[in-house]
């Protein structure tokens, strides 16, 4: 069998997350708009895998990144999250279809910083625990979330990584060029 791959920390993730914003908002201020968008969907990712990782979620697909967030805005009553994370998944098509203008590009930059905030900042130890008045559909529906993101496979996340497998990683930020 597999070894569960190792994550990184959340800490990593969101460095990472930051640093893919700041290069997204480069991008569109150079007018590359396929490499925005791909940023914005990076940058929009690494902030989701931070909450799972927290969370002790599975975050190695793209189905999970999805489910996480619609799993917390449900619980949350903020369908905002949502409709902001399915704006930044629209971006990661354009990477492949280059089809969104700068304007959009430009709103998504701003769903981005947005998500990414808030998703810093969720109230995890507060969850709703509660499902009273949650209708059964619903309730089933928010179970078959949650145990698709805690079902444990080969292709989930294993320990978190640290000390000197940690050290090992790249960097989060490339070092400039040397002159």
């Amino acid at each position: 069998m597999t070894q569960p791959r190792r994550a990184s920390p959340p800490e990593r993730y969101q460095a990472i997350s930051q640093h893919l914003l700041e290069q997204a908002q480069s991008e569109l201020t150079k007018g590359d708009l396929i490499q925005s968008s791909e940023k914005l969907w990076g940058a929009t990712a690494h902030a989701v895998k931070a909450l799972c990782q927290q969370m002790g979620w599975n975050h190695h697909a793209h189905i999970h990144l999805r489910n996480a967030v619609s799993y917390i805005a449900s619980r949350l009553e903020r369908g905002d999250l949502t409709l902001a994370f399915g704006y930044l998944e629209n971006l990661h098509i354009n990477y492949y279809e280059h089809q969104h203008r700068t304007d959009e590009i430009r709103i998504g930059l701003e769903n981005a910083t947005f998500l990414i905030r808030e998703l810093a900042v969720v109230p995890l130890s507060q969850l709703p625990a509660s499902r009273e008045g949650i209708s059964a559909a619903e309730r089933q529906d928010q179970e078959r979330r949650l145990q698709m993101l805690t079902r444990k496979t080969q292709f989930s996340h294993g320990p978190q990584l640290e000390g000197d497998d940690l050290d090992a990683l790249p960097p989060v930020k490339p070092a400039p060029p040397s002159a």
